[in-house]
């Protein structure tokens, strides 16, 4: 998991959390270090958001695969201090256990593996269906990536 954080005396930063559940708090913001994951499992990220944006009929929020069985899911986990700060946090999908209602009809609880918590700031409609896309570019993704070209030596 990838989430937007204020750290007092530190400013906006990244909350890692690893699916051992490792935790610890990234100095750089939440988009900075989506581009170093990319490029650790070699994704490009434009064409990636263009690609699954297309088969999903939408341009922001769009699932990011970047393995077989590591998909990011894309939502809102707080509110900016300022107008630049980012909002959106990312979450594999295989770590969500459930999506529970909040208080509000525009809030959400993420309930994780390991018995963690995640606070989202999106109703849990929008999260399932997040978690719909999420599957379906999973999908996709496999049959790309079992599609079997072998290039001649």
């Amino acid at each position: 998991m990838l989430a937007p954080v204020y750290v007092e005396g530190g400013g906006d930063m990244t909350r890692v959390v690893t699916c051992d559940g490792e935790m610890w708090n990234d100095p750089r913001p939440v988009p900075v270090v989506l581009k170093g994951v990319a490029r650790h499992f070699g994704v490009d990220l434009t064409a990636v958001r263009e690609r699954y944006g297309d088969i999903l009929g939408r341009r922001l929020h769009v699932p990011l695969p970047f393995a077989p069985r590591l998909t990011l899911v894309p939502v809102k986990m707080r509110l900016p201090r300022v107008q630049k700060d980012g909002t959106t946090g990312y979450v594999a999908t295989h770590l969500i256990e459930r999506v529970v209602p909040g208080l509000q009809t525009t809030s959400c609880t993420l309930h994780l593996r390991g018995g963690q918590k995640v606070e989202c700031l999106q109703s849990s409609e929008f999260v399932v269906q997040q978690l719909r896309n999420a599957r379906i570019v999973q999908t996709f993704y496999k049959e790309t990536m079992n599609f079997g070209i072998t290039v001649p030596l």
